[in-house]
């Protein structure tokens, strides 16, 4: 499931994407000595697209700070998989969050929604949920978190579960790469509102598998040394470097990095962008049976239905439907 980027970009220029647009860059790290990947690496920033999504729900701060961070990790784990189609990010949870999706298509169209009972608020204050990571026990309870690549085809169709374990959506994040691709890894995500909107980062790093998609062997020092580093490295990354809107990605990840030779290739843009659309929307009707359609009509004679993660309502003729 996992391809790196041609190393022979390394060099590319980094004027390219804009400063400040969401993006999510690939880098790599080489070690010491040599050209060769050791470790590959992501920065995925979403704030403008996260800030536009969370204007349409308005979400407590709480919900808003983990939807972000959601929206982050997703981005930022779909360019380390080769597909064309969606890769998703879920999580169902029996606490005051119930369900809280994040995904992102192959060129970058991001979207997100989380549903949560009103009447169950957690005792998280805003100042709280301002400065630090998004609680997984405190907003989502227990539950599982599934991560699906889906390409639209019978056979292309990749899932992996977990339970939600750790404190926070990157563990939850890392557990799914333990169980399921067996491949070193470590990500770190944050999010954080700043004036109108918010600022949503997450990083990654993951040791360059030997053939058959395990690590690689012990006996090669130079990456088990690039490894203990790198790990080491983005430990250290605080919060308010990866929610600092001044602090262009290439600059964080030199910054962070600078001591494994970090080399960057092009960033692939993300934008907000809702794959609903009126013809989407008459096929499911299209499928219901006549009373099913008859219990949907509204006072206006119409059938209207708003999407859940771009608020979109459309009023579709039950008629019309049915042919």
């Amino acid at each position: 499931m996992f391809v790196e980027f041609d190393v022979a970009q390394k060099d590319t220029d980094l004027g390219t994407v804009a400063a400040g647009a969401a993006q999510i860059l690939p880098f790599y790290l080489a070690g010491e000595a040599g050209d060769s990947a050791l470790i590959r690496g992501r920065l995925a920033t979403v704030s403008g697209p996260a800030t536009s999504i969370l204007a349409r729900h308005g979400y407590p701060d709480a919900v808003a700070s983990l939807q972000a961070e959601a929206l982050a990790i997703a981005a930022c784990l779909s360019t380390f998989m080769k597909f064309d189609g969606v890769f998703t990010l879920q999580a169902k949870g029996n606490g005051f969050v119930k369900t809280l999706l994040a995904d992102v298509t192959s060129d970058g169209a991001l979207r997100g929604y989380a549903a949560f009972d009103n009447g169950a608020a957690p005792d998280i204050g805003d100042d709280m949920a301002a400065s630090m990571p998004a609680s997984v026990p405190a907003l989502l309870g227990t539950g599982y978190a599934a991560f699906t690549v889906d390409q639209g085809t019978e056979n292309g169709r990749y899932q992996g579960i977990v339970e939600l374990a750790g404190e926070t959506l990157s563990d939850v994040a890392m557990a799914w790469f333990a169980n399921s691709e067996q491949v070193d890894s470590h990500i770190v995500a944050a999010a954080a509102k700043q004036g109108g909107g918010w600022v949503a980062s997450a990083l990654m790093v993951q040791r360059v598998a030997a053939d058959g998609g395990r690590s690689s062997p012990s006996s090669n020092a130079d990456q088990d040394d690039a490894w203990t580093t790198a790990e080491m490295l983005i430990r250290s990354v605080t919060r308010d470097e990866l929610v600092d809107p001044a602090l262009a990605p290439e600059d964080l990840v030199f910054r962070l990095f600078n001591a494994l030779r970090p080399h960057v290739a092009p960033a692939q843009p993300v934008a907000d962008r809702c794959r609903c659309s009126p013809e989407k929307v008459e096929a499911v009707l299209a499928r219901m049976s006549a009373e099913e359609l008859a219990d949907l009509v509204a006072e206006s004679g119409m059938v209207e239905v708003t999407c859940e993660f771009c608020k979109t309502m459309r009023a579709i003729d039950p008629g019309l439907s049915r042919h």
